[in-house]
Order: C-alpha cells, then structure tokens, then sequence
C-alpha cells in the first residue's frame, strides 16, 4: 500500500469513502474544501473509545466505529481516507490491519490548513542545520485553552531556571502562547520570544513564516501536555513532555505517545514504569530527574499569605480538591459528584462547614481552599467563614504566581487524587485525603494504582469528623501518619530536593552534568 495525499475529487468519485479519525473541525474543513464530499462518507473509525458514537459533516451525522472495525467493512467499491494530524501512525496501523487485503492499493490522507502550510515549510527547511533554539509550551491544546495555563507549569519552572543559569545567552528561548503581547515584561531579557500559536495557520504570512521556522530549526522543545505541535518533527529535533506531575489519576486519551515525543520526565523508577504503561513509551524514553515546578517548592522566599488576600494565623491548611467538573467549553468529562450545597466534595452543607471553622478558629489556622483551574468556581459556596478562604484561579493570574509557589507556605495538605499532592509529598508534611468516592472514581476515571488507598500518603478522610480530627492533629503538632508517607515519599521520589530543573536538562544534554 502507498499513502497518497488527497488532492482533487476523482480520487473518491463514485466511491464510499471511509474515513480514519476525524474530530468535528477536521471533517469540517473537508467538507468545506470539496462540497460534495460529505455524501460519500459512509463511516469513521477511531483509535479513541470516547469518540465512538457519532459525528458531524456538513448537514450529516456518521457514524464513528472501532478502528478494528474496518476488517468487515467492504472495501472493493471504497476509498479510504485518514483525517487526522497523525496520518502516518493511522497509515502504519492500516499497514497491519489490512496486511493481506489485495483490494487496497492506496490510502489516502487529507491535509488541512496547517499540515499543508507544515509540510511546505518542513520541505523549505528540511536540509537547514538546525540551530540553538528551544520551544517551550504549556496547557491543554488550542481548542481547551484556559488563561494563565499557556504560561505556566512544568514548562514555565524549566524556562524561568534556565533564565537564572544564563542559558539565554546561548539558546533562543521561545514560547508559544495564545497572546504574546501579554509577555511584553520579558521583553528585558535577551533571547526571548513569544510566538501565537495561532500562526501555525495563520493569514499573516510574516507571523507563520517565523513560526513554522522556529518549529522546523530549533533543536529542543518542553511542553506541559498539548504535543500535537511537535508532531512532524525530525529525528535529530528534541521533544520533551514535562506532563502535569505524577498523580493518581488514569490518562483520558490512550493513545500511544511513544512516537510523538522522545522523552518524558517522572518522579521515580515506580513511576518511570506507570507512565510508560500509561502513555505507551519505552523504558530509555523516561527520564527519571524530578518534575521541573517541585523546585519552586524549595524557595527561600515563599509567598506570604497577605499577598493573596488570606489572613494571617498560626498555621494553615490547603485544601486541593482535584478535578470533577468544568465549564461546558472545556469540553471535559465529568469525573466524579460534588455537594451541592457547598460545591465541594465531603462537606454536604453549611452546617458542617460552620462547625469546620470553629475547628479552625479553636487552633488558629485557616483553611485555604484552591480549586482545579478547569473547575467551574461558581458552583463553591463557602463565603462568610473566618477561617475557610476560596483561593480563586483568578487571583494567582493576578499577581503572575504559580501553585508550587505557594504550597510552600502550608503546613499540611489536604487533597484526593491530584497530582499536586505528590509534590507536596517531596516536603514530608502531614497530608490528609478525602476517599469517600474512591470507588466510584475508580470505576469512572480509574487510577493507576490497583488499591489506591495503599499508596495515598496520609490520614483518609470519609467525612466532616474525620477532616476535623486531621485540623485538630495538625494544630498540635501530631504526625500519625509520617512513617507510612516517609515510605511512600521514597517510593515516588527518587531526588528529594529542588534540583530536578538541572537535572532535566543534563539528562537532554543542554548543560553538562554536575560532577
């Protein structure tokens, strides 16, 4: 079989046309470009469970089956067509569906705008040396954009460290983000550059021209989930996924990442293994160095309480409630039920809140509760308590402050099953976690660990009582769980210190390692 690109309508004319993936958007602008194309589409196949169902093109809805599925489908009378960005890695796996099928000849694939304006610029500079440049990007893709998250995280920890080695001065350092006129305060440091991601197909040609240079001449890129951007780089080129941290959580897509990136950053050996179970790598593509933000954990300076607006008091919980809900533009599933008189998980009212601040005001702390940045924030009702504060998204943008920022000014942690928990844990202070929907959430979402509540390091929470028990422990200075989360600690993190940054970056040879 040979992949062809789809370049004109004699190609599908009086045929069925099958089509291999396609989100919405993509077969949109299919039917956009060749009008009469929808009519012919019989069917589309699909790696990904979640997009099973239904789809729509033009005024159409087709049907959207197991990839699998293209064994019994007729092919004699039948084109087939990939509609995805990653049309080689669907090319190769129809390779070996169809290995023995005599009736397919060709495989056709259909470039939109931006993999036709990639593959123009990727033939323009394929021969070019490449040169001393490194992209950073961070957050969900274009379509799940949330402000602040295109800035931060894992990939922002890396940059702002290699701002303070100097490395600047030899690396083009070059971000892509959704507004790049909000970064004009870096404009101070030499070397730095914020780039659109909407360039990738832009209309101003000056703009994607830059873009798609830097993309096919730098030799290095770090990035924070969204990976697509990378997807046609070249073997010499560098691509890191820095992910969100090592967590609790299954992974939502499924699909195999062992060609899209070379190389994954973890925590441990433990979770070097989960990981590349979990994201489909090989072993040598785990770099087993810390997570880049941990750093931030280590600062001599953290933030002080009154810079968010929090009052001062002799302790203070932070309570990080782990993803459930979102904004129906998130476009996210819902994973897991909240209270909703409280819009928290645990707490079903007022009352017992009432009774979780006078628990508080008794030892002289503050609750301090920040949301997942995808949680719709609305739906949280704890206004009017003296010692419980909503840590909004909104603020942290604000005053330009990173989560790991401050988690350094609490004391304990309350959580569940975020990832951010597990960066708290390099610290080795009390933690608590609320598991009163532990099953349910392992049978919607999933977690990677078989029995989860063996591997949460610290007090479980089922209820109110039991969250008042962890403030009057932590109030006193009792520790009930420290041996159990010191082993855990071990377990999950090999460096405990705030070095993972240069180790990083030993690890992709940009800096030499430390002697």
């Amino acid at each position: 079989m040979e992949l062809i690109k789809l370049e004109d309508q004699e190609a599908y004319k009086g045929k069925r046309i099958i089509c291999i993936g396609g989100t919405e958007a993509y077969l949109y602008e299919l039917c956009e470009r060749y009008d009469d194309i929808a009519g012919h589409i019989a069917a589309v196949l699909e790696d990904h469970p979640r997009s099973h169902g239904t789809v729509r093109a033009a005024d159409r809805e087709i049907p959207v089956h197991r990839l699998k599925d293209l064994r019994q489908c007729e092919l004699r009378n039948a084109i087939i067509l990939i509609t995805d960005d990653y049309y080689n890695e669907y090319f190769q796996k129809l390779c070996c569906l169809l290995e023995k099928d005599e009736a397919v000849e060709r495989v056709y694939f259909f470039a939109n705008r931006e993999t036709e304006y990639e593959l123009a610029y990727r033939a323009r500079y394929g021969m070019w040396p490449l040169e001393d440049i490194i992209v950073f990007r961070s957050g969900p893709h274009a379509g799940g954009y949330v402000k602040g998250m295109d800035f931060s995280d894992n990939a922002r920890a890396l940059f702002e460290y290699m701002l303070s080695a100097g490395l600047n001065g030899k690396y083009k350092l070059v971000w892509v983000v959704r507004n790049p006129e909000e970064f004009q305060s870096y404009e101070k440091y030499q070397n730095v550059f914020f780039l659109p991601f909407t360039a990738s197909d832009s209309g101003d040609i000056s703009v994607r021209e830059l873009y798609y240079k830097t993309l096919c001449l730098a030799k290095y890129f770090f990035f924070t989930d969204a990976y697509g951007f990378v997807r046609n780089c070249r073997p010499d080129q560098v691509r890191v996924q820095l992910w969100h941290g090592c967590g609790y959580k299954k992974r939502l897509n499924t699909v195999s990442c062992e060609k899209r990136y070379d190389f994954m950053t973890v925590t441990s050996p433990l979770y070097a293994r989960l990981h590349a179970e979990e994201f489909g790598l090989k072993e040598h593509q785990m770099l087993v160095t810390g997570c880049a933000k941990t750093d931030w954990l280590f600062e001599a300076e953290p933030v002080t309480p009154e810079v968010l607006g929090i009052p001062w008091a002799h302790k203070y919980i932070f309570w990080l409630p782990t993803y459930r809900f979102s904004e129906k533009k998130m476009n996210k599933p819902v994973d897991g039920a909240l209270k909703a008189d409280t819009g928290l998980p645990l707490i079903s009212d007022r009352a017992e809140l009432d009774e979780v601040n006078r628990k508080l005001e008794e030892n002289d702390m503050v609750l301090v509760i920040k949301p997942h940045p995808f949680q719709d924030v609305t739906a949280i009702h704890v206004k009017g308590f003296s010692k419980i504060k909503l840590l909004e998204q909104e603020i942290l943008l604000e005053k330009d402050i990173q989560m790991n920022q401050i988690l350094g000014m609490a004391d304990a942690l309350i959580s569940d099953y975020s990832s951010a928990a597990v960066d708290y844990l390099i610290l080795n202070r009390p933690m608590a976690f609320c598991v009163e929907d532990a099953g349910s959430y392992a049978d919607s979402r999933g977690f990677i660990f078989d029995d989860i509540l063996e591997w949460l390091p610290g007090k479980l929470i089922f209820g109110a009582a039991d969250l008042m028990e962890f403030i009057d422990a932590t109030g006193n200075g009792l520790d009930e769980e420290r041996e159990k989360r010191s082993a855990l600690r071990d377990k999950m993190h090999r460096y405990q210190d705030g070095n993972s940054c240069r180790r990083i970056l030993e690890a992709v040879g940009i800096i030499e390692e430390t002697k």
